[in-house]
């Protein structure tokens, strides 16, 4: 059996003997950890459990800086048996049509998938918006301005007297626990872009950027709904960050539906970015996360 271990609590010492990651009395064989994902600012690691670390799984370390309201991470770099050069090839090449088929189903899902969850609020909602032509253009428009619907209809549902969504430094309550959320999945698909063979620094819809993990977030996008879900579900509890790291942890655990079947967020994630390499070369068609109407429900 493979685990994908979160470390949330503070000051823990880690170290390995024996082949065993041991904290405390906590023990877990090596050789079955598939990932590590560490938001404990003040952990302890042991020269010998990072270097035996970064051969065994791709390993994730971030913590949120207060002042900049902000996550600050750093990622181990598995061994080279991890890159898939074919597919790595197969991203950079891509053709621009394939391209941008590709980055279109993922907003396109996105915005479909936050239409499903504003429905669930209100179910006098028309349908979906209608895409009459479907080109990148066209959707990247249809993106933004029904970003400019979406957000004050789902604020008006928390009850928060706001008008804007903030993405960076935010002030709210509401916009920093959003952003806290999608910290998790954002790392969750970088280590699993990793693990996948993938570099998640090359994307498709962001432009190439020093430091920004580009490919996690064109794959971040149909997921979106399920942080803006998990902050609903535990709004009370938005001001407390210990707290929303744990329901945040609880998210990637949970079940949701993918493919008419229940899996781990945490699995789909996985499944996610396996269906998008074999996609690359446009002979399967790529399945992005759509949400159900049960997963959307408070």
């Amino acid at each position: 059996m493979i685990y994908h271990l979160i470390l949330l609590s503070e000051r823990q010492d880690l170290r390995v003997e024996s082949g065993k990651l041991i904290s405390g009395d906590k023990k877990i064989a090596v050789e079955t950890l598939g990932s590590i994902q560490c938001f404990a600012a003040q952990c302890h690691w042991s020269q010998t459990a990072l270097e035996m670390l970064s051969t065994q799984c791709p390993v994730v370390m971030a913590r949120w800086e207060k002042q900049q309201k902000k996550w600050r991470s750093f990622t181990l770099m598995p061994k080279a048996r991890y890159v898939n050069p074919t597919a790595q090839w197969k991203l950079c090449r891509l053709s621009p049509q394939r391209a941008t088929q590709l980055a279109s189903g993922l907003l396109w899902t996105k915005v479909c998938n936050q239409h499903e969850m504003l429905r669930s609020f209100d179910p006098r909602l028309t349908d979906k918006p209608q895409l009459k032509e479907n080109s990148f253009n066209r959707i990247l428009r249809l993106e933004a301005s029904y970003a400019r619907f979406f957000w004050p209809r789902y604020f008006s549902a928390m009850a928060q007297d706001l008008f804007e969504r903030e993405k960076r430094k935010a002030e709210h309550p509401l916009n920093a626990a959003l952003n806290y959320g999608y910290g998790f999945l954002y790392h969750a698909l970088e280590w699993q872009c990793l693990a996948s063979g993938l570099d998640p620094g090359i994307g498709i819809i962001h432009k190439l950027r020093r430091s920004r993990p580009s490919l996690a977030c064109d794959l971040i996008e149909p997921l979106r709904c399920c942080v803006e879900i998990t902050v609903m579900r535990h709004w009370d509890d938005m001001k407390e960050t210990k707290q929303m790291a744990g329901h945040f942890a609880e998210m990637l655990e949970g079940k949701w539906f993918y493919r008419e079947k229940a899996f781990r967020l945490r699995s789909i994630i996985r499944l996610l970015v396996e269906s998008f390499v074999r996609s690359l070369d446009g002979k399967e068609s790529f399945q992005p996360f759509v949400l159900h109407p049960r997963d959307a429900c408070l």
